[in-house]
């Protein structure tokens, strides 16, 4: 029996299939779409229209497509790329004629590891409604997903894998926001996992934006369980610190395996917040809110908060409670960046060389930073990179394993030392030009001023490192 498709990228050339309805991707036939890659200029569905014959369209052919999630902002679907038995995922996403898509201009612009990929997108009609189809990696289960299986199993789920997937999540948030861009919906649900190879990767960018300073964005935003004081203040003027503070639920939750503020509304959220980690004071309503004019009713809460410490299990180690506390404050000037997230001892363990996850696969990448990473926190560089990735003697190249040659940075010729942002940083230091250094590092990340103090001890030990470096590599 021949093979039905579907044409997708002229409405006038599609194919009419009365067994799929008006849902384009709910079928079982194979369909057959002229999608663009990733990096293709087009992103509204008239763009697509006007460019469905240039050379940057492809024809792909997919098999059955089995519904596996529905969100806010569309459905998705696990299939498969006939051409390369491919699985992958496609996001259903319904759009306003000639508007663009936001997670779409997002997603073209994200490379990295712990980052869903984008391969392919398309649009389409369905009962004269606009659709964007965006293509991408397919990963098992999501973190909600894992998280929920060890609960019904009466199982809190392993450390080793909690610090992972955690490590994972900053290091995932931390590149969106070097690019100014904020989440504003982290959450387990919107991270997907393969528990078999330790990897984590954030997913459904539906919610994100790009912040710019004095810019006001809608407070109605991120699941109320991960929403931050700020936005449950109704604050317009946020900054990427929202997600810091979404990151922190996710932490515990992981530990704990139920979320930690569970309100029935967003009152009951602020009160739920309250209970644990205590009154806020004026000082921090004014930073959550300087618009503010409500009040904090102190006779809710006539007893002391119970703090973190009493909603986790008893054997929580003291650095995952000191790194929650830094990631749960009022203020979000106060929260800890991601990059300093990853430089606290909660994740000392996953810098062992010769580390390998339970099932003995070797651990995913964890260090092969991209330039611009780091390059706002570079004198933490020594701190969040293992010695092994830095410093190993090039005559060991050949014993690596995979993964350790994974996780070196990814410029063969740069393998053993810090990346050209870094190095340019350190040289203004050990030249003296400190004005330089300053201007490079103090800088804003989505509105949200670069909070860290440069103390003397921090630019002492980055100019140590680069010594150090330079002795190795002389």
């Amino acid at each position: 029996m021949a093979q039905r498709y579907i044409l997708t990228t002229d409405e006038s050339a599609v194919e009419k299939d009365e067994s799929h309805g008006s849902d384009l991707l709910s079928g079982i036939h194979p369909i057959k779409v002229m999608a663009y890659k990733a990096n293709t200029p087009v992103t509204t569905s008239t763009e697509a229209s006007a460019n469905s014959l240039s050379n940057s369209a492809v024809e792909l052919h997919i098999g059955e497509r089995e519904k596996v999630g529905q969100g806010t902002f569309g459905k998705v679907y696990k299939a498969k790329l006939l051409t390369t038995q491919e699985i992958i995922a496609i996001k259903e996403v319904e759009l306003e004629e000639k508007f663009k898509s936001r997670e779409l201009e997002i997603l073209k612009s994200m490379i990295h590891p712990n980052i869903v990929r984008l391969k392919y997108f398309f649009h389409t009609t369905s009962a004269s409604k606009q659709i964007l189809c965006l293509i991408m990696e397919y990963m098992p289960m999501s973190a909600h997903h894992l998280i929920s299986e060890y609960r019904r199993n009466h199982k809190i789920m392993p450390l080793f894998y909690i610090k992972l997937f955690v490590y994972q999540m900053l290091r995932g948030l931390g590149y969106l926001h070097t690019q100014g861009v904020a989440h504003r919906d982290v959450k387990p649900a919107n991270m997907i996992v393969d528990h078999e190879a330790g990897i984590l990767k954030i997913c459904d960018l539906g919610s994100a934006k790009k912040l710019n300073r004095n810019e006001k964005s809608v407070s109605y935003v991120c699941t109320r369980y991960y929403r931050a004081p700020e936005l449950l203040l109704g604050h317009t003027e946020y900054t990427t610190a929202v997600d810091i503070w979404s990151a922190g639920c996710c932490m515990a939750e992981f530990l704990n395996g139920y979320p930690i503020f569970r309100g029935t509304d967003s009152s009951d959220q602020m009160y739920q917040i309250i209970k644990m980690i205590g009154i806020p004071t004026r000082e921090e309503l004014q930073e959550m809110n300087p618009r503010y004019t409500g009040s904090i009713d102190l006779t809710v809460v006539s007893y002391t908060p119970r703090t973190v410490r009493g909603y986790l299990p008893e054997h929580t180690q003291e650095a995952a409670l000191v790194l929650l506390d830094r990631l749960l404050k009022y203020k979000p000037s106060e929260r800890m960046t991601c990059q300093r997230a990853l430089a606290t001892d909660f994740f000392a363990e996953l810098k062992q060389r010769s580390l390998a996850l339970p099932n003995n696969r070797p651990l995913p990448p964890l260090f092969n930073f991209h330039e611009n990473e780091l390059s706002r926190h570079c004198y933490l560089y020594s701190t969040i990179v293992p010695d092994f990735v830095r410093t190993s003697p090039s005559d060991d190249k050949e014993t690596k394993s995979e993964s350790d040659r994974e996780c070196l940075v990814e410029n063969e010729s740069a393998q053993h030392e810090p990346s050209k942002v870094v190095r340019r940083a350190l040289w203004k230091v050990v030249k003296g030009t400190w004005k330089a250094f300053k201007v490079g590092l103090k800088t804003t990340v989505a509105s949200q001023p670069f909070s860290v103090a440069l103390e003397p001890t921090a630019i002492a030990t980055t100019i140590v490192d680069y010594r150090v470096y330079k002795r190795n590599h002389q």
